[in-house]
């Protein structure tokens, strides 16, 4: 993913870092031969909330979002604690025999951080906050702050902050994170412009969000509405600059400030497609001007598969005017990139993470195009850091 394919190459590993590659095999006795694979980095599924997957086919769309969310809300806090660890570990299985070797995951219950720490996935871990009142914001954050002075809960992973959503975060709240994030280094994830209620609630001051909080008593009656658009308001609280932005779908006015906040942009094909959306992420808008554009999987709330292999084709049918190409960059260096994560590209001074497809001798057409064929469901060899994962090598 980072420049011309190399056929009938050498690919040299040591420690879980990429030495070399190089243009030709060096020695017939080589460790492993691939000569029949397509070897590529591993997909970065920049968006999931892996704890949500027990929660497959309980949820229905809504036209309300807010009818949406008050159902994830009932059906959530009823799972006990060993169906939901059971569906981390079911997401995971699905997501690594698809090809995912690194994760951006909301965490919202801090106790699960060292199961979904403990995957085996390159990952940022965002500590997921939800706090509207701004008397509950020192509160909060002093929460977040002890959770990441514990240190990364394994070797490969590490702490991010996700500020939920600009409906359901206090400005005061927005502004602490922001300042914890710069004193401990760590990247900012937020759900940002996905819903049109969304902007109504900031933009135009409507109560469109305004009861499903005062349902949580979470509702600040002294909230006055910025006028401004999501991204417009989170530039004004100076929380912008760097952000992993998720989902936005209405930031067609907003592209020349992502751009010079450096803002990447995560989207989510399958969940776009599950709630029926016709307003999408504008990637091509996007990518035009140098942004970069990661995929996620989101969860299985808002989905009906974690499967990697099915998000790049939908994002193939969702995206008519995104090569495949682009795809895959988006898939691997772009999620590297958002992430701030030393693989997606197989080039050396990068990390082993490594995934690969097993093609028949009579395959002639583009490389490009093999990940995208209907029919391939797993992946035929995957490595994280330089290592097989149990169940998953070559086959």
């Amino acid at each position: 993913m980072c420049g011309d394919p190399v056929e009938n190459g050498e690919l040299i590993i040591d420690g879980g870092n990429i030495i070399e590659v190089a243009a030709q095999q060096g020695s017939d006795d080589a460790d492993l031969d691939l000569s029949d694979y397509l070897l590529m980095p591993g997909f970065i599924n920049a968006h999931s909330h892996i704890s949500l997957t027990a929660l497959e086919n309980k949820l229905s769309p809504s036209d309300s979002f807010a009818d949406w969310i008050r159902a994830l809300i009932s059906h959530n806090s009823a799972l006990d604690s060993e169906s939901r660890v059971q569906g981390i570990r079911s997401g995971a299985e699905a997501m690594k025999r698809s090809g995912v070797t690194a994760l951006g995951d909301y965490v919202a219950d801090p106790e699960l951080l060292p199961v979904i720490g403990g995957l085996g996935f390159r990952s940022v871990l965002f500590l997921e906050t939800i706090g509207f009142l701004p008397e509950k914001a020192q509160e909060l954050c002093k929460n977040v702050e002890e959770i990441l002075l514990r240190g990364n809960p394994s070797s490969i992973c590490q702490l991010g902050l996700a500020p939920h959503a600009p409906y359901s975060v206090s400005p005061d709240l927005f502004r602490l994170i922001g300042q914890l994030a710069q004193q401990h280094h760590c990247p900012v994830s937020c759900h940002v412009a996905e819903i049109k209620e969304e902007g109504r609630f900031l933009v135009l001051g409507d109560d469109s969000l305004e009861e499903l909080l005062k349902e949580r008593s979470a509702w600040d009656p002294k909230w006055q509405p910025p006028y401004k658009s999501p991204m417009q308001y989170l530039s004004s609280l100076g929380v912008l600059d760097r952000l992993i932005a998720v989902h936005c779908n209405f930031v067609s006015d907003d592209l020349d400030l992502m751009a010079e906040k450096k803002v990447s942009a995560t989207f989510c094909p399958q969940s776009s497609e599950w709630f029926g959306r016709t307003k999408l992420m504008p990637v091509r808008a996007l990518l035009d001007r140098g942004i970069t554009v990661a995929l996620g999987t989101d969860s299985l709330a808002s989905s009906n598969s974690l499967n990697f292999l099915d998000e790049l084709r939908m994002a193939d049918k969702l995206l008519p005017d995104v090569s495949r190409k682009e795809i895959l960059t988006m898939a691997t260096s772009g999620g590297a990139e958002a992430l701030g994560l030393q693989c997606g590209t197989v080039t050396s001074g990068q990390k082993a993470d490594l995934i690969g497809f097993r093609l028949p001798s009579s395959y002639s057409g583009p490389w490009w195009d093999v990940p995208f064929e209907p029919d391939r469901h797993e992946v035929d060899f995957y490595r994280v850091d330089g290592r097989y994962d149990a169940g998953l090598g070559a086959k």
